[in-house]
């Protein structure tokens, strides 16, 4: 069984959006529960900074005992657009979580690689 829920909101007065996609799935071996979130805010800017490197964070855990995997992935950064004649800086934050619950005693199932 599998359910997907998707909403979108609006923030700091229409300033902001935020998209969320949530999935989770029941399946013989696992349940799987999914959520990415994109933030977006928007404000006006005077000149442009120097682009920098997006910030990335990534980290992943599994505990046997309870045969839990989980999965994090965070990118943070900013970007600019004309709007209007208007120079907007945007900032957003996009986020991944994946967590695992393994109902077998085995953990996460064998990968094959195929190497070409």
């Amino acid at each position: 069984m599998r359910d997907i829920l998707h909403k979108t909101t609006a923030v700091l007065q229409g300033r902001g959006k935020v998209i969320s996609l949530r999935e989770h799935a029941e399946e013989k071996e696992c349940i799987t529960d999914v959520r990415k979130n994109f933030i977006y805010v928007a404000s006006e800017a005077q000149s442009e900074e120097e682009q920098s490197v997006p910030r990335v964070h990534i980290a992943k855990s599994f505990d046997s005992v309870n045969r839990d995997e989980k999965f994090s992935f965070r990118v943070k950064g900013f970007f600019y657009v004309n709007h209007s004649r208007r120079l907007m800086k945007v900032d957003y934050c996009h986020t991944l979580r994946i967590n695992l619950h393994w109902k077998v005693k085995t953990s996460s199932p064998k990968k094959t690689v195929t190497m070409a």
